[in-house]
């Protein structure tokens, strides 16, 4: 019965998202985790009358972690590629390879059932589409970034001459990409230059939800120390055991999605409309130049977000004018 309901989604994001047509390629890339999605989406594609491969991979061991080299192979000569993973394969050279190759990238990482077909992925992605874009511009044009929460964040960075990537869950150009569920605005901070504290007290990328907060201390662009409770620890050993680049902030952004939950996961948290996202690790496949094997989100709650000391974003709220 979940098939019949999660070919709903399948459906729009194919027509919808990628604008699939019948004489493309398609390859799907998959894990052993998430074989019976990838099916619905290869069933999805097959109708429309597309060349599907779907890959299956042993699921990597966090986010940012590179494709086996079969997949990658399978990805370069894709028109569409679609990613049911566990874990996401955005920041990898595999894809930003595919992309520079012309392919349209859908991320679906972290999907499960009910995020198939619940939440944030039902939204009006029209209306996504609009808010996104109208924050990604004020990114885009914003030399600093001040976020402050109520749990104790209160980091500063400069934006000075990045592109803000609105995030609209629509992939209709060679080269572009998007995840599902979506609706996020992003930048990549530029490095060297975030100072301050950053709390995360909820969602973890590697994680999942945190036992306590988790405290980043921020110094020129990397982390210094990382403190709290057991997932704080067990952050901090992610960090160490990946390479020199993983302490850097990678990436601020905002959620743009109104039906999103919060439900645990990143792959929907961060969508959530007028939170934020920090990340560590790698940001050269989003506009910066550090290249790490990780890339971790961290959710923040009711955040406050200055771009040039003018409010965007309160308690949930946007302001957009």
């Amino acid at each position: 019965m979940k098939n019949i309901e999660m070919m709903k989604t399948v459906k729009m994001a194919l027509e919808t998202c990628v604008n699939l047509q019948p004489w493309e390629k398609v390859c799907i890339v998959t894990d052993t985790n998430k074989v019976g999605i990838a099916e619905v989406f290869a069933a999805g594609a097959h109708a429309i009358g597309a060349e599907t491969v779907m890959v299956i991979m042993t699921p990597r061991e966090t986010h940012g972690n590179e494709p086996p080299e079969v997949a990658a192979a399978a990805m370069l000569a894709a028109d569409v590629i679609l990613a049911p993973t566990t874990f996401a394969i955005t920041h990898t050279e595999a894809t930003k390879a595919a992309m520079k190759n012309g392919a349209r990238v859908l991320i679906l990482r972290g999907i499960t059932e009910d995020i198939m077909i619940h939440g944030a992925i039902t939204a009006d992605y029209a209306q996504v589409k609009k808010i996104t874009e109208i924050l990604a511009q004020k990114m885009s044009d914003a030399s600093t970034a001040r976020v402050t929460s109520p749990s104790g964040t209160d980091i500063t960075m400069s934006l000075a001459g990045r592109q803000a990537l609105a995030l609209t869950g629509t992939v209709h150009q060679p080269g572009t990409f998007a995840p599902l569920p979506d609706g996020e605005a992003a930048i990549v901070p530029l490095e060297g230059t975030a100072n301050g504290i950053i709390v995360i007290d909820h969602t973890m990328d590697g994680i999942g939800l945190v036992d306590k907060p988790i405290t980043l201390e921020v110094r020129e662009g990397k982390v210094v120390d990382i403190h709290g409770g057991t997932a704080a620890d067990k952050l901090k050993s992610i960090i160490q055991n990946a390479d020199e680049n993983a302490t850097n902030i990678a990436e601020l952004a905002i959620g743009t999605n109104p039906k999103a939950r919060l439900v645990g996961s990143m792959t929907e948290d961060k969508k959530m409309l007028g939170s934020v996202h920090i990340a560590v690790g790698d940001n050269h496949v989003i506009g910066g130049h550090t290249k790490s094997k990780i890339h971790l989100d961290g959710l923040l709650l009711r955040p406050t977000v200055f771009l040039d000391d003018k409010k965007v974003a309160e308690n949930s709220n946007l302001y957009l004018d």
